[in-house]
C-alpha cells in the first residue's frame, strides 16, 4: 500500500493534507507528532474512505470531538490516539 516517509510528515500543515486527499487508495497514515495540523484540517481525512489505520499521537489538532467524528465517518479505520 502507498506510504509516505515520516520525515516528510513532521512539517505537514493543513494545506499539505489537501494533497493527501487525492491518494484515495491510502491505507496507512501516521501524522504522529505533527504540531502544525488543526482539527479542521484533520477532519478532511474522512474523504480517505480506504484508510485502515490513522495515527494521531502527540498531534495537538486531534481532539476528542475529532476522534468521535472519525468513528462516525471512518468506521473501518483504526484511529490511534
Amino acid at each position: 500500500p502507498p506510504q509516505l516517509p515520516s520525515c516528510f510528515l513532521f512539517q505537514v500543515q493543513d494545506f499539505g493534507l489537501k494533497h493527501l486527499l487525492s491518494m484515495g487508495s491510502l491505507r496507512l497514515l501516521s501524522l504522529a507528532g505533527c504540531p502544525l495540523l488543526t482539527t479542521t484540517g484533520l477532519s478532511g481525512l474522512v474523504q480517505l474512505q480506504e484508510l485502515e489505520e490513522l495515527e494521531l499521537t502527540n498531534c495537538p489538532g486531534a481532539t476528542p470531538e475529532l476522534f468521535k467524528y472519525f468513528s462516525q465517518h471512518l468506521p473501518c479505520c483504526m484511529v490511534i490516539e
